[in-house]
């Protein structure tokens, strides 16, 4: 149920005498047909990432406040394993709750907008105007501005996260077979 984030959200909307709520919310990902069709409103863009990195990122999160309260990295290395084997599998069954949704239709295509990290980066610009031309939002002069100056510096980043798949019992042929699914729907090759 989303009530509380909607009771949430009308009071945001409220204090800030805003007209739109934007909010980065991971979880709604698994759940984005009963979430399009409790705000009728909404329209979502959807970050992809390629599951070679966004995989172990999200291990990782998860793995840190669980080695803070249970010192899993100091538990058995058979416990451990059976942990880390566990996550993995439910990170790839959240990629492939998303892909079968999307496939199937139950989601509103028309109220999503699919963010290719790997197109953002270098095309941020002209991904930025397909955004608001989506979502209906005025390219202010000011906004064009902002963005053009977030662009230079999204061009020149570099992640500084590195993670060793090893560590979390993974490589990538397996994550890149494992997750076939997703690339060939949501990361297809890019032209040129």
């Amino acid at each position: 149920d989303f009530g509380w984030l909607e009771a949430l959200w009308r009071r945001s909307l409220v204090l800030h005498g805003a007209e739109r709520n934007v909010a980065k919310l991971f979880s709604v990902s698994p759940r984005l047909p009963c979430f399009l069709e409790h705000f009728p409103e909404a329209q979502i863009l959807y970050m992809v990432r390629d599951p070679v990195a966004v995989i172990p990122s999200s291990m990782s999160l998860v793995i840190g406040v669980l080695d803070r309260a249970f010192g899993l990295w100091s538990l058995p290395d058979p416990v451990r394993a059976r942990w880390l084997e566990r996550m993995y599998a439910a990170w790839t069954m959240l990629l492939r709750r998303s892909h079968d949704d999307w496939t199937s239709g139950a989601i509103d295509r028309r109220r999503v907008y699919v963010v290719r990290y790997d197109r953002m980066m270098p095309d941020f610009e002209r991904m930025m105007e397909e955004m608001c031309v989506f979502l209906g939002h005025e390219m202010t002069p000011a906004l064009r501005a902002t963005v053009k100056r977030e662009a230079e510096k999204q061009r020149s980043y570099r992640s500084e996260h590195r993670y060793d798949l090893a560590k979390f019992g993974l490589d990538e042929a397996r994550i890149r077979r494992d997750c076939a699914f997703y690339y060939d729907t949501f990361l297809p090759p890019m032209d040129g």
